[in-house]
């Protein structure tokens, strides 16, 4: 009986023990992220009430919506909440500017993206696919905004209206400007026997279609709504403004006189008596002009250059060459193109030797001006520039590159050495890097990520097999000695600005080659004109200067790892010495690259920012100071903003020199000064890249950034420099071109394509290390 009832007590003793024991406390789980994706219509009524649709994920009953502007009050329909849709209510005060706000929810999970939403004063109307499936919508009273949706393929919404002869209806399909994913919107004008009475695809190139049409007669009339690559979907939103209203499509003059009184004429359609604005600027930069916003419609709101320069206008009868208009120099010309060929000539007078700046400012203001420069001799010849001689012939042996790739391959490139310059029919540009393998191409200097074009040159788009030619430049009247290949003779003129800082607008870099008379000569490019081609033209004396942006503002950097940071320089009017940053005032237990240096002629250089494995979360970088410092011009270059130590690293980048065909091996522990490593011009160095790993097994592909122009890693494929999943080293090969002379510059590994440009901004980076190019070329630690 014993034995039986034993194990009975123990088991009932055991359950009460569990069931007196105290629960283990539960971690609530964390809130499902909260996301809006969508809003339909993205529409506010300015003066009244609009309900409106989200769409989104984890919805839940405590969400509340928040919108950028006082005057927008917005407040969702508790009834209509899910988890993955609601009804908003928007209320837009009388007050509220015409114009784009950002809306969002919010919810114990956090915040969602923000969305746009568009206020307008008329009161919009939504259809969709299905409305247009019997018969068009009708467009009751004039004017009308309506929301639409492509959202099938093919799909042409049609909207019937009636017209008075002789009115003008101006016509605006907002699809870019309402965050469309349509590409290719057309807009339609059809009378009731379906024909085409007016079409457009763009106000101007790569914009909205826009038009400003009159009646032929009264009646009714059609608009048809389409995407003429045919495709939909529930992102290919537009709205669609018609009536007799005012609008603003251009202005002139685009510049001003700073402390002068300036008249600006409004250029568009019903402006009435607001068609002219008087405004005076105190300060020099660029200013809005005060025009009446709530009665006038425009896409980009009107505003001027202001400059000490003197303001010209544009006499007409300067078309032709011999009736030249004559200007001083140092002043801006206001000029238009009024007319399908117009041509304006502009004459100054010029001192041997002296440097004028020509440049136009058109396509930034929003002209549609695209235009192009010449210099001219008072007889009609051009001004010749220099000569360039092809010393070596090649092509484009891979594909068809457009005017901003700076990665071409070129047949015979084993010729061709670092900075030489290649003549593309007529676009000059210069190398900066050399294939690093066999699938690699010749990379091109660039700006802003355009490929870059010299001595005043416009970057072009270049065909498969187009020929092209390694060339010197030379000046004048020098002796050349012939050898079989061309010797071109480069003007001064100018299309699109070369270091592609402006657009399409124009700029060269004038040298009067002797006392004299020069003219400047005014076109469209393509031969276009119009009441909207404006212009203004400076001609000024040059003011070389600089200004760094640093990238990678505001860091997280890990214990015992770096993160990279970037400069980028913008040259003004042709300043082209190095630029040294200095980094002062690192707290300890931070480490910081400096000095750094962008080279003479570049805009770009990277750094790295270490934090010791003991580093201080409340580290002191009140007394950190970056300096800019170029020939005889120093700029204060701001700070890191916010410095803040994150969470331990899965693993850590190691670049070191090589040591006896190993890696140095350093603990990452030890990294508070930089290894050293030396090379040769001409010698080709063994180095490695490490990855410390922690936590991760992943592959890894890195670059190294921050080195001296004239060394590459040498013989990479594709793929570039890559540590393989469950490996922790890849020795690279470090190559230096013949010509550099003597420097030494600090660089660092980076998690990044070797394709990529050599910016480290936000990417994990690797300790520095110093290298030194020496005539004597021996490697050493």
């Amino acid at each position: 009986m014993n034995r039986i009832l034993l194990p009975l007590v123990v088991y009932l003793l055991a359950g009460i023990s569990h069931a007196q024991a105290p629960a283990a406390s539960a971690k609530p789980a964390k809130p499902a992220k909260l996301e809006l994706t969508s809003i339909t219509p993205r529409a506010a009524h300015i003066g009244g009430e609009l309900l409106v649709s989200l769409a989104g994920k984890n919805f839940t009953e405590d969400t509340q919506a928040m919108a950028s502007h006082p005057g927008l009050k917005v407040q969702l329909a508790k009834q209509s909440v899910k988890a993955t849709s609601a009804r908003l209510k928007i209320t837009a005060g009388a007050e509220v500017p015409r114009g784009a706000y950002d809306l969002w929810l919010k919810n114990a999970s956090g915040e969602s993206a923000k969305l746009k939403v568009y206020a307008d004063e008329i009161q919009p109307t939504v259809t969709k696919a299905a409305d247009f499936k019997e018969a068009p919508v009708s467009l009751a009273a004039l004017p009308a905004s309506v929301w639409g949706t492509l959202t099938e393929t093919g799909q042409h919404d049609v909207y019937r209206f009636t017209a008075k002869a002789g009115e003008e209806l101006v016509l605006d399909l907002a699809v870019a400007q309402v965050g469309s994913v349509a590409k290719s919107p057309t807009l339609e004008i059809v009378d009731s026997n379906h024909t085409v009475l007016a079409v457009n695809r763009g106000l101007d190139s790569g914009s909205d279609p826009f038009l400003a049409w009159k009646a032929p007669a009264d009646g009714d009339y059609h608009i048809l709504v389409s995407n003429t690559t045919m495709d939909g979907s529930g992102g290919h939103v537009y709205r669609l403004t018609i009536g007799a209203l005012p609008y603003v499509t251009g202005w002139s003059p685009l510049t001003a006189q700073v402390g002068k009184e300036t008249k600006v004429t409004l250029i568009g359609h019903h402006l009435g008596d607001k068609a002219t604005v008087t405004m005076m600027a105190d300060k020099e930069g660029m200013t809005n002009v005060p025009l009446d916003a709530k009665a006038l419609r425009f896409r980009t709101l009107p505003s001027l250059r202001v400059s000490a320069l003197a303001q010209v206008s544009e006499v007409e009868g300067n078309d032709d060459l011999a009736k030249a208009q004559v200007v001083s120099s140092s002043s801006n010309i206001n000029g238009l193109l009024a007319k399908a060929g117009d041509t304006d000539h502009f004459a100054f007078d010029a001192k041997k030797g002296q440097t004028w700046i020509i440049e136009t400012l058109a396509a930034q203001a929003g002209s549609p001006a695209d235009t192009k420069l010449e210099v001219l001799h008072p007889d009609g010849k051009p001004v010749a520039r220099l000569l360039m001689q092809a010393v070596r012939d090649s092509y484009n042996n891979f594909r068809s590159v457009d005017a901003n790739n700076p990665d071409i391959r070129l047949q015979n490139w084993e010729e061709m050495e670092l900075n030489e310059y290649v003549w593309f029919n007529g676009d000059v540009m210069k190398i900066i890097r050399m294939p690093r393998g066999p699938d690699g191409g010749c990379f091109f200097y660039v700006s802003d990520g355009k490929r870059r074009a010299y001595f005043d040159t416009s970057a072009t788009s270049h065909s498969l097999d187009e020929p092209c030619y390694v060339v010197e430049p030379y000046p004048l009247g020098s002796a050349i000695a012939a050898n079989g290949l061309p010797i071109f003779t480069l003007n001064y003129q100018n299309d699109d600005s070369g270091d592609r800082k402006i657009g399409r607008d124009s700029r060269l870099t004038f040298t009067a080659p002797a006392d004299g008379r020069f003219v400047v000569r005014v076109t469209d490019t393509r031969g276009w004109g119009g009441e909207r081609f404006v212009y203004s033209l400076a001609i000024r004396a040059p003011k070389p200067d600089f200004s760094v942006k640093l990238a990678g503002m505001n860091p997280t950097v890990m214990p015992g790892a770096s993160v990279g940071f970037s400069f980028r320089a913008d040259r003004q009017d042709n300043f082209d010495d190095p630029i040294q940053i200095d980094i002062t005032g690192v707290p300890a237990g931070y480490w910081a690259t400096s000095p750094l240096i962008i080279e003479a002629g570049h805009d770009l250089i990277s750094g790295s920012l270490h934090a010791m494995p003991d580093a201080a979360k409340d580290a002191d970088w009140s007394k950190l100071k970056i300096t800019a410092k170029g020939k005889n011009i120093t700029h204060d270059a701001g700070t890191f903003g916010k410095v803040t130590l994150g969470a331990k690293p899965k693993f850590i980048i190691v670049l070191e020199p090589d040591a006896g065909g190993k890696p140095v091996m350093r603990d990452p522990a030890a990294e508070t000064k930089p290894l050293e490593l030396t090379l040769a011009p001409g010698q080709t160095v063994k180095a490695w890249l490490r990855a410390v790993r922690e936590d991760n097994k992943d592959l890894l592909s890195l670059d190294v950034h921050g080195l001296p122009h004239g060394v590459i890693i040498d013989d990479i494929g594709l793929n570039g420099v890559q540590i393989r999943s469950g490996e922790n080293e890849r020795p690279i090969f470090f190559r230096a071109a013949n010509w550099m002379t003597e420097c030494e510059s600090l660089c660092h590994g980076a998690i990044s394509s070797a394709r990529n440009e050599h910016d480290s901004a936000g990417l994990q980076t690797s300790f520095p290390i110093l290298m030194k190019i020496r005539k004597s070329g021996v490697a050493a630690r």
